[in-house]
């Protein structure tokens, strides 16, 4: 083996035990970055995901229509979230609630009709919710609609952002804060 593949090698599995550590302490917002994690967001390449607030607005286009996510408030208070997700012009589901930030985790309750709960990550740039959500989730949506791994992207920061965005039946997805 030549020696500049060896070397090569070597770098990838150190990279990948810096990684494995990084996953291992992955939710805690002291968790420590790896020296690529770094240099990534000294580069501007990535955000640092431990220094952005989850307050704003997020949108994802389609050909069925916009989904949109918002958020106001901050880490220290909690935050109060509207989101909405669009199947086409009669299916949809939309639902207000709030919301706690533990490093990428993100812990969301819609409660104004059965309680759904569940947790997404955010980046730093989009938010993902989970593949499976609990059934009292179909509360919010109409019949063939779901938001079982809908996800969103940053548009706007901060709270006047997201106070604007807007639902079809709630019209303000985030007017408090």
């Amino acid at each position: 083996m030549k020696p500049a593949v060896f070397c090569l090698i070597s770098l990838l599995l150190v990279g990948c035990s810096e990684a494995d550590k990084d996953t291992q302490n992955a939710g805690t917002a002291d968790a420590p970055l790896s020296s690529l994690e770094k240099a990534a967001i000294e580069a501007g390449v990535i955000p640092d995901s431990r220094n952005i607030s989850l307050s704003g607005a997020f949108e994802r286009r389609s050909d069925l229509g916009e989904d949109r996510f918002c958020a106001v408030g901050n880490d220290e208070r909690g935050y109060q979230v509207g989101l909405i997700a669009v199947f086409g012009p009669d299916s949809k589901c939309e639902g207000q609630g709030a919301a706690t930030r533990n490093g990428e985790e993100i812990s969301i309750i819609l409660d104004s009709e059965q309680r759904c709960t569940f947790t997404a990550s955010f980046d730093g740039v989009a938010l993902q919710l989970p593949g499976e959500l609990p059934e009292s989730c179909a509360s919010y949506c109409t019949p063939r609609a779901g938001f079982s791994g809908v996800s969103f992207f940053l548009v706007g920061e901060g709270d006047a952002v997201a106070r604007s965005t807007r639902g079809r039946e709630i019209e303000n997805l985030c007017p408090g804060g």
